[in-house]
């Protein structure tokens, strides 16, 4: 599976760069990193399977104009900023560099978990409704334990795959990091993904992959940052649902709405001395006794 995925990612790049017609196609295929065959030519039947596995995979569609030229009509869709398109991006960087081994040392990339490797299979089986036996360790386990997942998404945050997934066993729907995966197996059992499910919304008020119970809601939090900082957040926003404000006291201000996790809130304790927490009012007292604590630890 890990072959035949590299090759769907060098055709749909192939094609992504077109209109390019088949003889181009072969051309390319003959010199390419993953023709780990050798192959001089890419065959028809292989080139019109992985073309219909490429358009189910990421929701496209590959024609061919009146100059009998492949090219894919959702192009700009790829170079949108979607899940899909950001897990795209990152395999078809990792394929070119495979064709570009002479850069490799010229371009540097945080280190990411290994859970990678399981990535494939996942995929596979989301495509095919099919059921996978899972092995996970979750951290503080003392050791591993194997059951059944039906997965419903993969989610990227600082670094590391996140599989949503459904587990009967607990009859729960649950977050899976894929670096504390040991092991997957696809079996033949199918599952129905629900009809309802829709992962963007799934996510939406959360920071990370941390989505609190329904007993709680998203807030609105409201802070203020030094200026230096806040360039920062224009550039690269924390959540989705990030807006400037008026400034307070001076200060550029934000306000964002989205579950309160830990995740978000170790987000804002980085930032220091440079960031105020203003709303909500026990957001504010919660961070203002964590800096009472700070202090008197450090004035002890």
């Amino acid at each position: 599976m890990p072959y035949l995925f590299n090759c769907y990612i060098w055709l749909l790049n192939t094609i992504l760069r077109g209109p390019i017609s088949r003889a181009a196609i072969d051309e390319k295929w003959a010199h390419a990193n993953a023709n780990a065959y050798g192959q001089e030519y890419l065959p028809e039947s292989n080139f019109h399977r992985w073309k219909d596995t490429i358009e189910e995979l990421f929701k496209v569609t590959i024609k061919h104009n009146a100059y009998n030229e492949y090219y894919i009509e959702e192009a700009n869709d790829l170079r949108g900023t979607n899940l899909r398109t950001r897990m795209f991006n990152l395999l078809s960087i990792d394929s070119l560099l495979k064709d570009c081994k002479e850069l490799s040392d010229q371009i540097l990339f945080e280190p990411v978990p290994s859970g990678e490797k399981f990535l494939a299979p996942i995929i596979e089986a989301m495509r095919d409704k099919c059921v996978l036996q899972m092995t996970y360790q979750g951290f503080g386990k003392p050791r591993p334990y194997t059951f059944p997942i039906e997965p419903y998404c993969l989610k990227m945050f600082k670094q590391r795959w996140y599989m949503l997934a459904y587990a009967p066993d607990i009859d729960k729907q649950w977050v899976y990091a894929l670096d504390r995966i040991h092991a997957i197996e696809l079996t033949t059992e199918k599952y129905q993904l629900p009809d309802d499910f829709d992962a963007e919304r799934y996510f939406r008020d959360a920071y990370g992959v941390t989505v609190l119970s329904d007993k709680q809601q998203p807030e609105k939090i409201v802070i203020s940052i030094d200026e230096d900082q806040a360039n920062y957040l224009r550039t690269l926003p924390l959540h989705p649902s990030q807006k400037e404000i008026e400034p307070i006291n001076g200060y550029p201000a934000f306000s964002f709405y989205l579950y309160p996790a830990d995740e978000f809130l170790r987000e804002l304790y980085a930032y220091g001395s440079a960031l105020e927490v203003h709303e909500p009012k026990s957001l504010r007292n919660y961070f203002a006794q964590d800096a009472d604590r700070v202090n008197k630890m450090y004035n002890h």
